[in-house]
C-alpha cells in the first residue's frame, strides 16, 4: 500500500500533467466567507484537502471531466458543477441521501462522492458509484482522488 499523498505530491503531478488539466489559481478562488456559506448550506464542514483545492485551484477540469467547485453565486441559481448547487438538486431529486456529497461524475455515469458517514479528522473518503449502482471506495481523501483521476487520463 502506498502512502497517502500530499498536497506537495499532487501540485507536482497537476504540474506535470497540464495537457489534461484545466484548473483555476488562487487568484480564481472564492473567499473563505463562500467556504462558510457553502458549509453552513450543506450542514457539514468540507474535508481540509478539498478547502486546499478550492483555495489553490478553484476548481477545474481533468480530462474534460468537472471537479465541482463553488462559483460565488447564490447556490440556488449557480447550476453547472457548483457543489452546493448540484447536492441541492440531488437531495430534491431524491438520487443519494445526505451522507453523500458529489465532487465529480463521468460521461460514463460514474458517480464520485464524499461519504460523511466516515468523515474523521477533517477528511472525508471519496466513493466511486458505478452504473450498476455499486458503491465502493475510491480515495481516503481529496488529494489522492485527484492523484488518481490524473493517473486515469494520462495511462
Amino acid at each position: 500500500m502506498n502512502p497517502p499523498l500530499t498536497a506537495t505530491e499532487v501540485e507536482k503531478l497537476i504540474a506535470a500533467h497540464q495537457s489534461i488539466i484545466d484548473f483555476g489559481s488562487s487568484s480564481d478562488a472564492v473567499d473563505d466567507e463562500w467556504l462558510v456559506n457553502a458549509e453552513n448550506a450543506l450542514n457539514r464542514k468540507l474535508p481540509e484537502s478539498y478547502r486546499w483545492f478550492l483555495k489553490k485551484y478553484a476548481g477545474g477540469e481533468i480530462g474534460g471531466e468537472e471537479i465541482y467547485s463553488i462559483y460565488g453565486v447564490p447556490f440556488e441559481s449557480a447550476n453547472g458543477g457548483d457543489i452546493v448547487f448540484q447536492h441541492l438538486m440531488n437531495r430534491k431529486a431524491g438520487l443519494l441521501d445526505d451522507s453523500k456529497l458529489v465532487v465529480s461524475e463521468t460521461d460514463l455515469g460514474e458517480v464520485f462522492f464524499f461519504d460523511y458517514r466516515n468523515f474523521k479528522n477533517g477528511e472525508c473518503p471519496i466513493y466511486l458509484r458505478l452504473p450498476s449502482g455499486e458503491d465502493m471506495l475510491y480515495a481516503e481523501n481529496f488529494y489522492e482522488f485527484l492523484g488518481k483521476r490524473i493517473e486515469a487520463h494520462v495511462s
